[in-house]
């Protein structure tokens, strides 16, 4: 299900190099050498639990994608929403792509269980609500108004 609006008024989310999944990437790689290179105690480690973590934040991550795909709807936090999905993922969560990378770190925080990893993956989603979510949140109620701010009391933020 998606609503659109042709109102032209929107509330911009600066484009930047520090993309979502660009910060995913550094964080994930600073939690992994810092997890390789500096002993530290394993505070929980099970790999089979972080391997299936992250092969569900991957399908999620698709699943987002495919949904916004078949409504037209930009992925881009920088470009303007004229579309509300609230189908797939969208029914359980605003923000399942965000979801799915912070999904991601957690299941490499429990495949390798050291303190750098979990900590990547808090830093990441605290960066992901505070740069973008928030912002992204602010634009679409301009945009979309009420239909938006029906859906936001509906679906949770993260889960």
């Amino acid at each position: 299900m998606s609503a659109t609006l042709d109102d032209p008024k929107t509330v911009p989310v600066a484009r930047s190099r520090w993309m979502p999944p660009r910060l995913f990437l550094v964080y994930g790689a600073t939690g992994a050498v810092f997890h390789f290179a500096l002993p530290a105690p394993v505070l929980l480690r099970l790999p089979w639990v972080g391997a299936a973590l992250a092969a569900a934040g991957l399908a999620l991550a698709l699943w987002g994608e495919r949904t916004f795909a078949a409504h037209g709807a930009t992925i881009k936090p920088f470009e303007r929403s004229r579309v509300l999905v609230t189908s797939g993922p969208f029914r359980f969560t605003r923000n399942p792509m965000y979801l799915s990378l912070v999904t991601l770190l957690v299941g490499l925080a429990l495949a390798l269980g050291t303190p750098a990893p979990w900590a990547a993956a808090v830093l990441l989603a605290l960066t992901l609500h505070f740069r973008f979510i928030r912002n992204e949140e602010r634009a679409l109620g301009a945009s979309l108004g009420e239909p938006y701010a029906r859906y936001r009391e509906r679906v949770r933020r993260w889960i």
